[in-house]
């Protein structure tokens, strides 16, 4: 394994860890392996209707398939439903899926040590953007390969989506939404600023409009955050930049990045931001300042709406999404991908080709894309499900408006991270070092705090 002396002091903390948490128990299925199925066989068992064959089979009874999926709470639920909706379909092999909900930094250590001891580890696991990288640093991948199950449909999916969880040429994870950045505008402020928001098509015009809510209403246009990585990543990757080139050399202080994190910084000393309360958009701090309509708008995710409508109720009704505004009209990327988590199959899973149809049809599926969006309110990573009439719904929390239809086209050109296994040293560096330094410390100036995170991450390659 590359980077074995990282990796043994990761495993000392790892363990000891799992020592006081106790190692949850992988369940690959000991039922022999099912006839193998191809990508297109998926497919067709998602569209299939039934008939007689199908009755028939399903008289046989037969005997439902164990797996194990060490799962993400949020989305437990949904998974359960696509669970229900494949064993429906196709009763000639079920599947009796043990879904356990596991802590985001618990999940990823535990299955770090079960893949690093070669036992333990789940059939389907839910991976984190920020943690996939590291598991590019083994002799050989944990993971099945998903290649197959899209290579018929590349046209149908965001490609820079299927990318992030990608190496050298292989698919490794199911992206679970498309991760698209937009833009939450309180429309209370807005209106009480006299600025119309459809009017925001540029990052220049968002400026111009945070000066005015400011001068009218006294309160910030947006927030930074300072132990987390918004809005700076978004608009790094909306201007084609990242923070690794293709080749996975480091980036992090090229030109661009200084001049986007100057501009950010530029936002704070002229008052049209402010540091994200508590640090992160996970804060309670945060929850409280924007539910009470602390500021006029937000830049982050698509799938940011399910933590606004359960944390932040008081927003309900005055709350509108639109497009991430652009740096220049005509540019090559209109919003960019970020965070998100990628659904593996490990290498431990016993039916690997029955795992795959079933991971197929869970999330990668035309149907699972849109009840994904209907469910949990998650832009869809494939394209060819934008036009379905069901996601033309207006919702009552965001401002009784079409949501997806308001922000659809900005999604088709979405730019996203180039993946390898710095990435997380990476994301680490910005979210710890380089957003506090800056904003909330001020002991560095934006050159000096990337320059400084391109000496630590060339110095550990």
């Amino acid at each position: 394994m590359k980077g074995e002396g990282d990796m043994k002091k990761l495993m000392t903390l790892v363990c000891g860890a799992m020592l006081a948490a106790g190692i949850l128990s992988g369940c690959g299925s000991q039922e022999k392996a099912v006839e193998p199925t191809t990508a297109e066989a998926a497919k067709e068992t998602t569209q299939e209707a039934g008939g007689e064959t199908k009755a028939e089979t399903a008289k046989m009874e037969a005997e439902p398939v164990d797996f194990s999926f060490w799962c993400i709470s949020a989305h437990e639920a949904f998974y359960r439903s696509r669970i229900d909706a494949w064993n429906k379909e196709n009763p000639d092999k079920p599947v009796n899926v043990d879904l356990v909900s596991v802590g985001g930094s618990d999940r990823q250590s535990k299955l770090l040590v079960a893949l690093q001891t070669g036992q333990g580890a789940p059939d389907f696991c839910d991976v984190n953007i920020i943690h996939f990288g590291v598991y590019y640093d083994f002799d050989e991948i944990p993971f099945v390969s998903l290649t197959d199950l899209v290579k018929d449909e590349e046209d149908k999916f965001i490609k820079s989506k299927l990318d992030m969880y990608s190496y050298n040429g292989e698919l490794y994870g199911s992206p679970t939404q498309a991760g698209a950045n937009v833009v939450f505008y309180n429309t209370k402020i807005m209106e009480e600023a006299g600025v119309d928001i459809d009017s925001i098509v540029t990052w220049d015009d968002f400026v111009k409009a945070g000066e005015t809510v400011v001068q009218k209403t006294g309160k910030p246009m947006t927030a930074v955050e300072t132990t987390d990585m918004y809005p700076f990543q978004s608009m790094v990757l909306q201007k084609g930049s990242d923070f690794f080139d293709a080749e996975g050399n480091v980036t992090i202080n090229n030109e661009t990045n200084v001049e986007i994190l100057e501009y950010l910084k530029s936002w704070l000393d002229d008052g049209i931001a402010v540091t994200m309360p508590g640090g992160s958009n996970t804060s309670e701090n945060f929850y409280e300042f924007f539910n009470n309509d602390g500021m006029g708008a937000l830049i982050m995710p698509l799938w940011y709406m399910t933590r606004l409508e359960e944390y932040m109720p008081d927003l309900s009704g005055h709350l509108a999404v639109r497009p991430m505004p652009v740096w220049e009209e005509g540019q090559q990327y209109t919003s960019a991908c970020t965070g998100g988590t990628g659904t593996v199959i490990t290498n431990q899973c016993e039916n690997q080709e029955l795992a795959k149809e079933f991971l197929y049809f869970c999330k990668l599926s035309y149907d699972a894309n849109k009840e994904c969006y209907l469910q949990l309110g998650f832009a869809p990573f494939r394209s060819d499900v934008w036009e379905d009439e069901a996601l033309s719904v207006n919702r009552e929390f965001f401002n009784n408006e079409n949501v997806f239809g308001n922000v659809a086209a900005s999604l088709k050109n979405s730019n996203a991270i180039h993946n390898n296994p710095m990435v997380p040293k990476a994301f680490d560096i910005v979210s710890s070092d380089v957003m506090y330094s800056v904003f909330e410390a001020g002991t560095s100036t934006p050159k000096e705090a990337l320059d400084r995170a391109a000496d630590t991450l060339n110095s550990q390659k």
